[in-house]
C-alpha cells in the first residue's frame, strides 16, 4: 500500500494571495481577516506573520501598528476553489483522492509506480502542478495515510517514508501536530509529552485510564501504525473561477491581466484531469450607480444588466489558454463592457481532448484554434453582421434548395457526421463565380447568343450549350427565381469559357462565373 498527502500549510492565506503576486506569501506577512468589518479579528496568517508577533484573534487595530504586512479579508469562494485545484492534482496521478480537510488531500498511489515511476518522482510531480495553480505545497508519502498526513504537516518540501519507518521518522513531531483538544493537549504537556516518541512510549493501559479511547487513538497516530480506508471524494465537474476586483476596472488593459490569470489556472486544472475545454463563459458584475447616471431619455441603465456575459466557443477542445485570452480581447474591444467591472467569473465547460491525425497525401490544413483567432481578427475589422443581420465572416453552409449560388455563413464548421462522402468521379472543371455577377449586353441569333459585349469590348461566342432553364420559390413572390443558363465559348487571345445566365424577369444577362 502507498499513500500521498498533499498539504497547504496556512491554506486560507493561500488561497486568498494565490490570484496576486506568485511570491507573495512567502515573501511578506499576509493576515487574513473575517468577522463584521467593524469588528475583524485575524483568522489566520503566514510564517512571517507569526515572526511578528501576530496571533490569532488579534484586531485590525492592532495590526495597523505594524509595519508591512499586508491584510485580506477571507473569502470562502476562493478556498473552495483552492481546495478544487489541489482536488485536481491529487487527480492527476490517482483516481482514489480523499479530501481529508480544508487544505489536505490524501491520494491512493497503490500500483501507481508502474506508471509514474518511483515515490520521489510522484512527490515531485504533485509540488510542480501545486506550484502551477500558485499553491506552495508539501508532500509526504507513506504506507498509511495518517503517516503521510502527518509527516505532510510536519516536515517541509518532500518526505518519503519507507514501509515500516514510520514510528522512527515521525519520532520527533510535536504532538500538537495531531490536533487533540485544548484540554487534552494540556495534559499532555503536563505530563511532560512533547513529541511523538514521547507519547507513543506511555502505557497503554494507564493512557486509556486518564484520556480514554481518545488518548489510545492519539498514541497509535504517534506509532504511525493506524491503518484506514480512504474516503474517495466525487471528482468536481464544475471548473469554475472567480476573482472580486479591490478597485472596479474601467479599462481593458487591466481586465485582460486579471483574465489570464483566471484562464490560466482553469486549464492547469483541466490538464491535471487530462481534459480540455471548447467552450467558456465569462460573467462581468458591473459597478453600476442610477442616481450618479444622467441620461436624457429613459430611466439610468433601465435596459441593461448588472451582469455582462461574454461566450467563447472553438471547433475543437483545446489546453492553451492564450487561444481564449486572445478571443476574449478582440471580442471585448469589438463589445466593452457599459460599466466598471468589479467582479470576474469563468466557467470552462470540460471536454475530452481530440487528436487528428493528417495523411501524408492531404494538403495541410490550419490548426483550428489559430483559424478561430484568425477569424476573430476579421471580424473585428470588418465586423460580425451586414446590414441584414447576416454573418460577414464564418464557414459556407449550403442552402437547403437548387437555387445556384444560395449558401450562408455559420460560426462553425460542419461536423464530420454532416459531410457528405466524397463520390469517386473523374476531374470537372472549376467554376470561380463572379460575386457581383458581372452585367453584360448578349447579341443573339435564333434564340442562341452570338455575341458577348463585356465592358465595351464585342467577344465572338465560338460554341454555346443551352439553355438550360431553372426556377423556384414560385410560391414566394420575393424569393421567385427563374433564369436560362449557357456555357459559352468566347473568341479571345485564349479562348475562355463562361457560365452565363439570363434573368427571366428583367431580361438581363449576367456571367456568373468562368471555368479555369
Amino acid at each position: 500500500m502507498l499513500f500521498g498527502s498533499i498539504y497547504l500549510p496556512d491554506f486560507p492565506v493561500q488561497s486568498v494571495v494565490r490570484q496576486e503576486n506568485r511570491n507573495l506569501f512567502k515573501s511578506t506577512a499576509v493576515v487574513v481577516l473575517d468577522g463584521p468589518d467593524s469588528q475583524q479579528k485575524v483568522f489566520a496568517c503566514n510564517h512571517l506573520a507569526r515572526q511578528q508577533g501576530i496571533t490569532i484573534g488579534m484586531k485590525k487595530a492592532e495590526l495597523q501598528t505594524l509595519p508591512g504586512v499586508v491584510m485580506r479579508k477571507r473569502r470562502y469562494e476562493e478556498e473552495t476553489g483552492a481546495q478544487a485545484a489541489l482536488m485536481d492534482c491529487g487527480y492527476a496521478l490517482s483516481s482514489k483522492v480523499e479530501s481529508t480537510c480544508p487544505g489536505v488531500a490524501i491520494v491512493d498511489l497503490s500500483g501507481a509506480e508502474r506508471l509514474m515511476g518511483s515515490p520521489r518522482s510522484m512527490a515531485r510531480k504533485f509540488v510542480e502542478l501545486a506550484a502551477e495553480c500558485n499553491l506552495q505545497a508539501r508532500v509526504a508519502i507513506a504506507a498509511n495515510p495518517d503517516a503521510a498526513l502527518y509527516a505532510a504537516r510536519g516536515f517541509e518540501g518532500i518526505t518519503i517514508i519507507a514501509a515500516g519507518k514510520q514510528f522512527s521518522t515521525l519520532a520527533a513531531l510535536p504532538v500538537e501536530i495531531l490536533n487533540p483538544d485544548p484540554e487534552e493537549l494540556q495534559i499532555l504537556l503536563d505530563w511532560g509529552i512533547t513529541n511523538f516518541k514521547s507519547l507513543a512510549d506511555l502505557p497503554a493501559i494507564s493512557l486509556t485510564k486518564r484520556l480514554g479511547q481518545r488518548g489510545l487513538y492519539l498514541q497509535q497516530l504517534a506509532r504511525g501504525g493506524m491503518h484506514r480506508e480512504l474516503l474517495p471524494s466525487a471528482p468536481v465537474t464544475e471548473f469554475k473561477k472567480s476573482i472580486e476586483l479591490e478597485e472596479a476596472v474601467e479599462l481593458l488593459e487591466p481586465l485582460f491581466f486579471a483574465l489570464n490569470r483566471l484562464l490560466n489556472q482553469l486549464l492547469v486544472r483541466l490538464k491535471a484531469r487530462s481534459l480540455a475545454t471548447d467552450h467558456i463563459n465569462v460573467d462581468f458584475d458591473l459597478e453600476i450607480h442610477p442616481d450618479q447616471e444622467v441620461r436624457s431619455s429613459a430611466p439610468p441603465f433601465a435596459d441593461e444588466a448588472p451582469i455582462y456575459q461574454r461566450t467563447v466557443k472553438l471547433p475543437l477542445p483545446t489546453q492553451d489558454a492564450r487561444v481564449f485570452l486572445k478571443l476574449l480581447q478582440l471580442d471585448l474591444a469589438a463589445h466593452p463592457p457599459t460599466a466598471p467591472v468589479k467582479k470576474i467569473t469563468i466557467q470552462a465547460f470540460p471536454a475530452r481532448l481530440r487528436l487528428n491525425q493528417g495523411g501524408l497525401f492531404q494538403p495541410s490544413a490550419p490548426e483550428p484554434a489559430e483559424l478561430e483567432v484568425t477569424l476573430g481578427r476579421l471580424r473585428a475589422i470588418v465586423g460580425e453582421h451586414d446590414e441584414e443581420g447576416r454573418l460577414r465572416v464564418g464557414f459556407p453552409v449550403i442552402r437547403n434548395t437548387h437555387k445556384p449560388d444560395s449558401f450562408d455563413l455559420a460560426r462553425s464548421g460542419a461536423s464530420v457526421s454532416q459531410k457528405r462522402p466524397s463520390q469517386l468521379c473523374g476531374p470537372k472543371p472549376a467554376l470561380r463565380i463572379f460575386r457581383p455577377w458581372l452585367k453584360v449586353n448578349v447579341e443573339l441569333s435564333r434564340d442562341e447568343p452570338v455575341a458577348v459585349v463585356i465592358h465595351g469590348r464585342r467577344k465572338n461566342v465560338l460554341h454555346a450549350s443551352g439553355p438550360w432553364c431553372k426556377n423556384g420559390a414560385w410560391w414566394n413572390g420575393t424569393e421567385e427565381w427563374n433564369r436560362e443558363e449557357w456555357d459559352l465559348e468566347l473568341d479571345a487571345r485564349e479562348k475562355l469559357l463562361y457560365r452565363a445566365f439570363r434573368d427571366s424577369k428583367s431580361g438581363n444577362w449576367f456571367l456568373a462565373g468562368r471555368y479555369d
